[in-house]
């Protein structure tokens, strides 16, 4: 009888798979078109000492998080210190170039300094006097007790102090407004603002490498999560993740290392204009026949997801036999995820509760029905009126419509994914949609 507790917290999908775990990895690049982590290495192994910057593009909760601690491994194992970090762990999903830089100052600061690198102390208080002055505090006030200056205790926890004491995490949890102050404040002195950075990240690069290194990689996860646009305190509306990786592409460029940044999908630019070179892409993963597209796509997709469950209940001395009453039932939990990997866990995990809920020993069909429902609701939340006729032309041509708000909306929350078929591109609804009951109404009064 399997252990549906441990079968259950075996497919949590907020858990990116550590950098070592073999046992549940599962390479899909074959059946992503994209060879994700080994391209990204490959192209920081390239530069070698000239400082580049990259950028990972996929569907939020794709997998792009595990490639990232793949490409890690093979560049420690090349010789180099990375500095990994989430900005949307910590900041709302409203931040901009201003928030991910002092982010990634302080995390570079404080990782190295765990590693027994320490980073120029001048060099964090400059960083900190430039902030005290601009009188980045807490919303609208100066804070009287936020000095900077002879007040915080030199050491390796320096620049996480004195952002606190500048009232800079409650910005962070704030809104966007408090994000927008913090920004037009940085702002009256920009240059002097990424100076700053600059010399914090580059004295950083200059120790590691001075210990043995061949050089520092920063690894910028969670800025996928950027929200498409937001509104100020006058009512002006701001396209957020243009201004992060178009208008201010030149500032992520500025970081004098090696940088990896993830990227919204549903950016509506060409990057390869603004970067050096095109996004790194991790599509869904094809499971259903599309018209053109050769069967054998959507078959080696299904086995690879089959083997990516497998993986997991091996973890827990179990086997799809064991937990399934039927083999079809997770072929049709693997055909209702789109090819899209944190679904297709979400939907096992959840049949496994309404298996224990009904006290069965295995996975009957009625539960893989009520998983099914559960996220299909998810899903059928997210479908706004405006969105209908976009959602229908994707369903009849298969490729990407536009790069229109809507366009961008629809691929942001997922309600249609994108996969790569060898050399084509396909957009298609998630099947979740496909199926949802106002999407189906909205097809058949067009169709009358």
């Amino acid at each position: 009888m399997p252990d549906l507790a441990a079968i259950y917290n075996a497919f949590d999908a907020d858990e990116p798979l550590p950098a070592e775990d073999d046992a549940r990895y599962v390479d899909l690049s074959n059946v992503r078109g994209e060879q994700v982590a080994r391209q990204l290495a490959q192209r920081i192994l390239n530069a070698a000492k000239k400082h580049s910057h990259h950028l990972l593009m996929g569907h939020t909760k794709c997998g792009k998080t595990t490639e990232l601690h793949r490409t890690e491994l093979i560049l420690k194992g090349r010789g180099y210190i990375t500095v990994f970090f989430d900005v949307a762990e910590t900041a709302t999903r409203t931040f901009e170039y201003t928030t991910v830089l002092l982010l990634m100052a302080h995390q570079v600061v404080d990782q190295l300094a765990k590693q027994g690198i320490a980073v120029e102390e001048k060099l964090i208080t400059g960083l900190a006097d430039f902030l005290r002055e601009k009188e980045v505090t807490v919303g609208r006030e100066t804070a009287v007790d936020a000095k900077v200056s002879g007040e915080v205790e030199v050491g390796p926890g320096i620049l996480a102090s004195i952002l606190g004491k500048l009232g800079f995490g409650v910005e962070l949890g704030g809104s966007f407004q408090r994000s927008r102050e913090i920004t037009t404040r940085i702002e009256a002195d920009a240059k002097g603002f990424i100076n700053a950075i600059q010399s914090i990240v580059a004295d950083a690069c200059n120790r590691v490498v001075a210990n043995g290194n061949k050089g520092l990689v920063i690894i910028c996860d969670g800025c996928d999560k950027l929200a498409i646009n937001a509104t100020d305190g006058s009512g002006k509306s701001h396209d957020l993740q243009q201004s992060l990786f178009v208008d201010h592409a030149s500032d992520l460029r500025a970081v004098p290392c090696h940088v990896i940044y993830t990227v919204p999908l549903s950016i509506a630019v060409n990057l390869g204009d603004t970067w050096e070179q095109r996004p790194v892409f991790v599509p869904a993963i094809l499971v259903s026949e599309l018209p053109g597209i050769a069967d054998d796509y959507p078959a080696l997709g299904r086995a690879a997801l089959k083997e990516v469950v497998t993986r997991r209940l091996e973890q827990q001395e179990s086997k799809i036999d064991d937990l399934f009453s039927a083999d079809e039932l997770l072929d049709k939990l693997i055909e209702v995820s789109g090819g899209h990997i944190s679904d297709l866990l979400l939907l096992v995990r959840q049949a496994v509760l309404e298996s224990q809920i009904a006290g069965s020993e295995k996975i009957a069909e009625i539960h893989c029905n009520r998983s099914i429902r559960s996220s299909a609701l998810e899903y059928t939340r997210l479908i706004e009126s405006d969105y209908l006729d976009t959602l229908q032309n994707i369903d009849s041509f298969k490729t990407a419509q536009s790069a229109s708000d809507v366009y961008r909306a629809v691929i942001f929350k997922r309600l249609a994914l994108e996969y790569i078929c060898g050399n084509d591109n396909r957009v298609d609804l998630h099947p979740l949609v496909a199926a949802s009951d106002v999407y189906r109404r909205h097809k058949g009064m067009t169709k009358k």
